[in-house]
This record gives structure tokens, C-alpha cells and sequence, in this order.
């Protein structure tokens, strides 16, 4: 199975103007991240990362949704 780049999936979400769209990309950067958590454990750098991502896609979801 081809590794999914949860990053790729949060750099589209965080520009996004369009509230419908925003929805989409948000919810799939957290499908992606989600996928990444459960594939292997992440290395420590990768975690933080990755924490930092799903405290920004919460707080663009409670400004912009």
C-alpha cells in the first residue's frame, strides 16, 4: 500500500478560502494523520509534527468553519 504524506493534506487545507472545501481538506489531513498514527510509530520529530498539525487544523476549523 502506498504511504499516504499527511503533509500534503495539511499544507492544502491551511490556504483554503472556501468553507466547503476547507471541510474536505481538513477532514482528509485528519484522515491522513490519523492513517499515518496507525501505520508505524513515528519517530519523536514526526510526532511533535504531527501534533502541531491537528492543534492547527482545530483551531482553523473553530475560526473558519
Amino acid at each position: 500500500m502506498p504511504e499516504v504524506n499527511w503533509g500534503e493534506f495539511y499544507r492544502a487545507a491551511i490556504p483554503e478560502p472556501d468553507p466547503t472545501l476547507l471541510q474536505i481538506r481538513v477532514k482528509a489531513a485528519e484522515d491522513a494523520i490519523n492513517a499515518r498514527l496507525a501505520d508505524t510509530p513515528s519517530p519523536r520529530e514526526e510526532h511533535r509534527d504531527i501534533d502541531d498539525a491537528l492543534s492547527a487544523l482545530r483551531r482553523l476549523k473553530r475560526l473558519r468553519g
